[in-house]
């Protein structure tokens, strides 16, 4: 039985009406609130880059300054970037920034203050530091990382204290930075530097560690990072030539080559010859030693070829048909199984057209620390880890007998458009064990079913941080500005206020209508008595 209640006749309607549009406007205040935190949730990323004397000799004509400004400059809507400089103390260079027109050079020049004049290679003063960032100054809702590169060993002049900071380094500020969710991607420079501690900070953390073997690699290892942090949607670049479809809205290429005099070529689906003269507003062509980053909104559909490049060539894309997958562990143990979950989405749901996926191959390109290369393809067919037959989603298990860094290429190739996601992990070898000589791939015949985790809470929305434009010299110490209060979110605060408001003014407006009836109703009533009489 469905039962209706009856308004209380000691509520006037006009009141009761009032109070629920009140609710009605409480409601979209906080909805509104809702939805632009979602718009802006982005990462907010901190570089912490070595600056002592040594990197003169490793890093002898900077590479780590534009490579810097790569990963900075591949962040997008909604990101932040900062920047610390440390030698012996920690220096904030940049605070967190958002790339926008008014900033972006100002975010970038600040790289260029990085020097290597410092005497000594304090990690945990730059650690610090730059957790202290993102303390101070992060934002609740974004994702926040640091990148931390060094060619050295901790170092501050005295044995005893160095043991001190690196055990304070593993036990208190890893632990913190865990606490607060912060991963903390480590490249070292050199294999003489302290490889197995910078191992250790991002294994736990959940992170990812990166040899550069010379400076050269610094841009491919910055790229890597920024695949894992972000996972851009991508384009399988194959003889140095990719295929834009009309889904996509913006390509950034970016191009590897061999010598700083090495001049890249362009070439469009219409057989036009594009290079860095033909930079402008459609065209934005950087220039660095070795690559260069082209980025071309509304790009033609077709195939486009990068001409004088050595092949170690990137394309970024922002589109609305999306390549997704299930997140994978970015630290894993030999014959563990990795199972792979991928899927097309299209304006935030699965893709799930018969017509598009009949002709739609979906592979896994797997290169091996040794450099090797194996293929297989992905499923959907309740097996090899497939959950459900025919869902659209995609699946392979694999497991890894050899330790070391492993890069996963995930292709989806149709007869109209393709895609790539570029994931990084690392194979750990047990304690004590030698590297098996022989690099292999083993496919999981038999997978066992793997069960949904349970979604962890979201976290609770608090007060947005306001960016600071502190610009100091890259080695004269700026005071972090400490936070106010945490208090309840700007944009939350405003819906409640319009909500309140509105609501003053409807019962307002029903108390006023209220006691003009009253008074109606009693002059009537009084004119049918004088009537009467």
């Amino acid at each position: 039985m469905i039962r209706q209640f009856p308004l209380s006749s000691s509520i006037p309607r006009s009141v009761f009406f009032c109070l629920c549009f009140f609710g009605l406007a409480v409601f979209w205040g906080i909805a509104t609130a809702s939805a632009a935190q979602d718009k802006i949730a982005g990462v907010d990323a901190v570089l912490i880059m070595d600056s002592s004397g040594s990197m003169a000799k490793n890093d002898p004509r900077k590479l780590r300054i534009p490579a810097a400004k790569l990963f900075m400059s591949l962040l997008g809507t909604g990101d932040r970037a900062g920047l610390i400089s440390f030698s012996d103390q920690g220096y904030p260079v940049l605070r967190l920034t958002m790339a926008t027109g008014n900033t972006n050079n100002r975010m970038l020049s600040a790289a260029d203050k990085v020097s290597s004049k410092g005497v000594y290679t304090n990690l945990h003063a730059g650690l610090e530091q730059g957790i202290a960032m993102l303390e101070n100054e992060g934002q609740p809702q974004q994702e926040k990382m640091l990148v931390l590169m060094s060619d050295g060993k901790m170092d501050v002049g005295d044995s005893d204290e160095e043991m001190d900071l690196t055990a304070r380094l593993r036990d208190e500020l890893l632990t913190d930075a865990r606490r607060k969710g912060i991963k903390v991607f480590t490249i070292a420079f050199t294999e003489s530097s302290d490889v197995e501690l910078l191992k250790e900070i991002a294994r736990r953390t959940d992170a990812l560690f990166k040899l550069a073997r010379n400076d050269s690699d610094l841009h491919e290892v910055f790229s890597a990072i920024f695949e894992s942090a972000k996972q851009p949607d991508m384009l399988p670049i194959e003889d140095n030539s990719f295929v834009i479809d009309a889904s996509i809205e913006e390509v950034t290429i970016v191009a590897s080559k061999e010598r700083e005099d090495v001049r890249i070529y362009l070439e469009d689906p219409n057989g036009n010859t594009l290079t860095s003269d033909d930079a402008s507003e459609k065209l934005k062509w950087f220039l660095a030693q070795n690559f260069d980053m082209i980025t071309i909104p509304d790009p033609a559909p077709g195939k486009w070829n990068l001409v004088s490049t050595d092949g170690r060539n990137r394309a970024y894309i922002v589109t609305d048909m999306k390549l997704a997958h299930k997140e994978l562990k970015t630290n894993i143990a030999i014959d563990e199984g990795l199972t792979l979950e991928a899927w097309l989405e299209q304006d935030g749901e699965i893709l799930d057209r018969e017509a598009v996926l009949t002709n739609t191959t979906f592979e896994m390109e797997i290169i091996e620390p040794s450099g090797a290369k194996a293929r297989f393809e992905l499923f959907d067919q309740g097996e090899f880890g497939d959950r459900k037959t025919a869902d659209s989603i995609y699946t392979n298990t694999l497991s890894y007998v050899n330790p070391g860094p492993y890069k996963l290429n995930l292709i989806v190739t149709s007869a109209t458009f393709q895609r790539q996601k570029s994931l990084h992990f690392q194979v750990e070898a047990p304690d004590g064990a030698a590297p098996l000589p022989v690099p292999e791939v083993v496919p999981l015949l038999e997978a066992e079913p793997v069960s949904e985790p349970e979604p962890e809470p979201e976290p609770e929305l608090q007060d947005v941080g306001v960016e600071t434009e502190v610009e100091p010299d890259a080695e004269t110490e700026a005071p972090i500005v400490q936070p106010e209060e945490e208090g309840i979110n700007l944009v939350l605060a405003m819906g409640l206020f319009v909500g309140v408001n509105v609501m003053f003014g409807a019962i307002g407006f029903g108390v006023w209508w209220f006691i003009r009836r009253r008074k109606k109703a009693a002059a009537a009533a009084s004119d049918e008595e004088e009537a009467e009489e």
